[in-house]
């Protein structure tokens, strides 16, 4: 059993949010019923590092998922090593599933985020395995690029 990150455990001298207790990580599948699953468009994952196991949590949903699901991951691959993953496993993971990679422009400077909105980038084929935090889209499309919403 791994030892929860340091970020996931409030300081001693934190005040208690919540009377309940912690509940562990269930599969997304367990928490959203197939009806739902079913009109999904798009699921984001960005769990700082924890994203191998997020996507495995997700594997039994796939087969419920509409037909052009996305699912957007920031892959963290620093902070993957740390927990023995990497992000070529999890590409790989989704590739087994139908999934193609895409990269999604993203430079975290969130002063380029408004001149970003108004002129958005299609997220672009991955054809190199991230070695830096990006986020990837995950498509069943398999193409160059991914079209942009109308």
């Amino acid at each position: 059993m791994r030892t929860p990150p340091t970020w996931a455990t409030p300081p001693p001298s934190a005040p208690a949010t919540s009377t309940r207790p912690p509940r562990s990580p269930s599969p997304l599948s367990d928490l959203i019923s197939r009806a739902d699953l079913a009109t999904t468009r798009v699921i984001k994952i960005d769990v700082e590092g924890a994203e191998a196991a997020a996507i495995r949590g997700r594997l039994p949903a796939l087969p419920y998922l509409r037909d052009d699901p996305e699912l957007v991951v920031e892959v963290t691959p620093r902070l993957l090593a740390k927990q023995g993953e990497s992000a070529a496993a999890i590409i790989a993971t989704l590739r087994t599933h139908g999934f193609h990679p895409y990269t999604l422009t993203n430079d975290y400077d969130p002063a380029t985020y408004p001149r970003a909105m108004c002129r958005p980038q299609p997220p672009i084929r991955c054809t190199t395995t991230p070695k830096d935090m990006t986020d990837l889209v995950f498509a069943r499309t398999d193409a160059t690029s991914l079209p942009l919403a109308p």
